[in-house]
C-alpha cells in the first residue's frame, strides 16, 4: 500500500520515532547544515540498499558516513595528522574527508573503493540522533538521483513521494549547499574533489587545485557529486557571466540573477539570489529558488554565475553540473 512521506516537526517524539526507524532499518530524510540527507544505517548493507533504490542512485556513486564524533569516526577510517587536524577544527561542520577505510564499512557504501567520505554533521537535529543511535547514518542528498538538492523538508517530501515514511523537519538549510570534500587519502597530496562552504584557502589548502574534471560514468567516484551533469532542474539551465544583464530573453525564461537588479520596474520573470549580493545568501537561496521556479512553467531558466571566489566556487560548480547537456 503507498503512503504518503510524512513532514515530521522535530518534537522529541517524533525524534524518538525516528531514532526506532532508524535501528529498524527504514531510510528517512533528515536536516543537515548543508542540505537535506537520506539517512540509514551506514552498517546495515540492507538499509545501504535502500538508500540507492529509493533516489535511484548509481552504486558506483558511493555514500557520506555521517558520525557523531571523531572518535567515533576513527573507529571505522584511517586517519593521517592531517584529517584529525582538520576534523578538530572544523567538525561538526560542513567538511567532508575521503580516507582509508576500516573493514567494517561496507563496500557497498564506498562503490568497492578502499577510501569512504566521512563528516560529523553540524545540523542539531541530526546531531541529536546521532549521539542517540550506536552507529553512524550513511546519507545523500534527499532526492532523486541527479536531480536540485533540497534545502526544505517539503522538497523532500514533493520529490521523494512515496518513497519514504518521513522527513523531520528542521527549517531551511543554513548553506544550502553540499559539503566541502576534501581528499586526504595522500596527506601530502590533498585535493578538493567538491567545492563547498568551507574554501581551499580556509581549509589551508590554497595551492590545491579544485578537482571538476568529468570521472568515468562507469568506474567507482571517489567521492559523491563529481557527475558532469548534476543537481538539474527539469527545466533547462543557460548561464550567464557574473555582472552581465542579458537585454534579449522570452517572456517564456525566468531569469535569475545574484543580486536584485536596480531598475524601478521588474518583469514578472525577473528574479534574484539576495538584495545585496552577499555570497552566502546566494548559496543559501540557490537550490530553493530553482526547485520554485522548476514547477511554473518556463521554458528555460536563465541564472547568472556567482563571484568566482569562497562559496561562489560551490555555486559555479553546482550551476554548471546542473546545466550540462543531457
Amino acid at each position: 500500500m503507498s503512503h504518503a512521506c510524512k513532514i515530521l516537526q522535530a518534537s522529541a517524539e517524533n525524534i524518538d520515532l525516528c531514532v526506532d526507524l532508524l535501528r529498524d532499518g527504514a531510510v528517512l530524510g533528515m536536516p543537515t547544515e548543508t542540505v537535506y540527507g537520506l539517512a540509514g544505517n551506514a552498517l546495515n548493507e540492507e538499509s545501504v540498499r535502500k538508500i540507492f533504490e529509493v533516489k535511484g542512485r548509481p552504486l558506483l556513486d558511493p555514500l557520506i558516513v555521517h558520525f557523531s564524533s571523531i572518535e567515533q569516526a576513527e573507529e571505522h577510517v584511517e586517519f593521517n595528522e592531517r584529517a584529525r587536524a582538520l576534523a578538530a577544527q572544523f567538525w561538526p561542520g560542513a567538511l567532508t574527508l575521503v580516507l582509508p577505510k576500516k573493514d567494517t564499512i561496507s563496500d557497498l557504501v564506498t562503490a568497492g573503493l578502499p577510501s569512504v567520505a566521512v563528516r560529523v554533521p553540524g545540523h542539531p537535529i541530526f546531531r541529536n540522533l546521532l549521539e542517540r543511535l550506536d552507529f553512524p547514518l550513511a546519507a545523500p542528498s534527499a532526492n532523486p538521483f541527479g536531480y536540485v538538492s533540497p534545502t526544505l523538508a517539503e522538497h523532500v517530501a514533493a520529490t521523494l513521494g512515496d518513497r519514504i515514511l518521513a522527513v523531520i523537519d528542521g527549517g531551511a538549510c543554513e548553506h544550502g549547499v553540499e559539503s566541502t570534500i576534501a581528499d586526504l587519502r595522500n596527506p601530502n597530496a590533498p585535493m578538493i574533489l567538491r567545492p563547498g562552504p568551507l574554501s581551499a584557502e580556509q581549509l589551508g589548502m590554497q595551492n590545491v587545485e579544485v578537482e571538476l574534471k568529468q570521472p568515468s560514468n562507469k568506474s567507482a567516484h571517489p567521492a559523491p557529486g563529481m557527475l558532469t551533469l548534476h543537481y538539474s532542474p527539469n527545466t533547462p539551465i543557460t548561464l550567464f557571466r557574473h555582472g552581465e544583464r542579458p537585454s534579449c530573453f522570452q517572456k517564456s525564461e525566468a531569469v535569475l540573477y545574484n543580486t536584485k537588479p536596480a531598475a524601478n520596474k521588474l518583469a514578472e520573470n525577473t528574479f534574484w539570489l539576495s538584495e545585496s549580493g552577499d555570497l552566502t545568501e546566494i548559496a543559501h537561496n540557490l537550490f530553493m529558488l530553482i526547485q520554485k521556479l522548476d514547477v511554473r512553467g518556463y521554458t528555460q531558466l536563465q541564472v547568472e554565475r556567482a563571484e568566482d571566489v569562497d562559496i561562489g566556487i560551490a555555486v559555479n560548480d553546482r550551476l554548471s553540473r546542473a546545466a550540462a547537456k543531457r
